[in-house]
């Protein structure tokens, strides 16, 4: 299939969901932004529970990733609750300049009024939902959609046969023009050296040198032992014994092709083919920031089960463990556990998650979709003063 039925945006990179989003930019506004959400199912909620006293780059990294939720091609409309006028009318002036509609509600021009700004708000959101729901599906191309990775749980099944499964559908994607992520640059430990060679240019292996080495930093500075909690407790259950031995499993995600990107945390994928970006190995830290870089799609893999997924991209779970996917039946999307135990070879099940990537972009729901389990986390980069 080379088309799915997406909704065209202006730049270019389509949506396979048309969301309201409930932009709360700060904690004050958070208590009415969950009455907000309560009373408008059909939105996504994407709060943060800062938004004041941020600095420097952890303030700037913030609002990168609350504009870049804003604006993903999976949002078609946007209700913004700030705390102040300049913040929302920032934000907003924002929003607009891409062709989507939004309206912005400021605690400071409401006189604090918590309360009747709230239920103001919940009446344009109505509005908003009629006209996003009201827009139709169209002809975009499959070549068009950045299908992001996540490991989660991890096992001894999710490094023999889903994460290479997750490649397999990379190789195939990016060789028709597509674009493909996966992130959690300490997981890449002890494998660091393979994904320099795969770089296609110099500068893009020096760049992701440098990522590396700051992410180590950041641990150096404090003393900690990134070995400490990783591989975690489910990891040592499912037979996984050291990071590194986590870390072979882990970059199998990214399929066999060139690296064509190294990306700093959040930063926008601009161009087809495979891209590495730095982020913590926190699933929700992870995701959020792959979403943030324009991934409509994630395939999160998972041993033991993981019930995390994005709130903005639809994310389909995979496992390959027997006793997960009869377990979790509601909340796996693709059971590979066949492959696992030797009935069925990998190269055959691949043909199955290509098609249910194209399903889910056509409109199916995910597991995680059916039972809202979806959320947007942005990572703190330094304390507030």
């Amino acid at each position: 299939m080379s088309t799915f039925q997406g909704f065209p945006r202006a730049n270019g990179q389509p949506g396979i969901r048309n969301h309201l989003v409930i932009l709360s930019m700060c904690g004050l506004n958070a208590p009415g932004a969950r009455r907000v959400a309560a009373a408008l199912p059909d939105a996504v909620l994407i709060s943060s529970p800062y938004g004041r006293g941020q600095v420097g780059a952890d303030k700037a990294f913030h609002d990168h990733m609350l504009l870049a939720f804003a604006t993903h091609p999976n949002t078609g409309a946007v209700l913004i609750l700030a705390p102040d006028d300049a913040l929302c009318d920032g934000m907003e002036l924002k929003i607009a300049a891409t062709d989507r509609a939004v309206a912005g509600f400021s605690l400071q021009r409401w006189g604090e009024d918590g309360t009747a700004m709230t239920a103001a708000a919940i009446a344009e959101g109505r509005r908003l939902l009629e006209l996003v729901q009201a827009q139709r599906r169209a002809d975009c191309a499959m070549s068009s959609l950045v299908i992001a990775a996540e490991c989660g749980h991890s096992d001894a099944s999710s490094g023999i046969v889903t994460n290479p499964l997750v490649g397999d559908l990379f190789d195939h994607h990016i060789a028709r023009g597509g674009s493909a992520v996966f992130a959690e640059t300490l997981e890449w430990l002890g494998c660091e050296s393979g994904l320099y060679a795969r770089c296609t240019t110099p500068d893009i292996a020096e760049r992701l040198r440098k990522l590396v080495h700051a992410r180590h930093s950041i641990t150096d500075a404090v003393g900690h032992d990134i070995h400490i909690g990783n591989p975690g407790p489910q990891n040592h259950t499912g037979g996984i014994t050291t990071l590194e031995e986590k870390s072979l499993g882990a970059i199998s995600k990214g399929g066999t092709g060139p690296i064509t990107g190294a990306l700093s945390e959040g930063e926008a994928i601009t161009g087809p083919g495979l891209h590495l970006m730095d982020t913590p190995t926190l699933s929700p830290e992870s995701i959020s920031s792959m979403v943030a870089s324009g991934s409509q799609i994630v395939c999160f893999t998972t041993g033991h089960g993981n019930p995390y997924g994005s709130a903005l991209a639809p994310t389909i779970k995979l496992t390959a463990n027997p006793d997960t996917a009869a377990r979790l039946p509601d909340q796996i999307d693709f059971d590979a556990s066949e492959v696992f135990r030797g009935l069925r070879e990998r190269a055959v099940v691949v043909p199955d998650l290509i098609a249910l990537v194209e399903r889910v972009s056509n409109g199916a729901l995910t597991a995680a979709e059916r039972n809202r389990d979806g959320d947007e986390v942005i990572s703190r980069l330094g304390p507030s003063v």
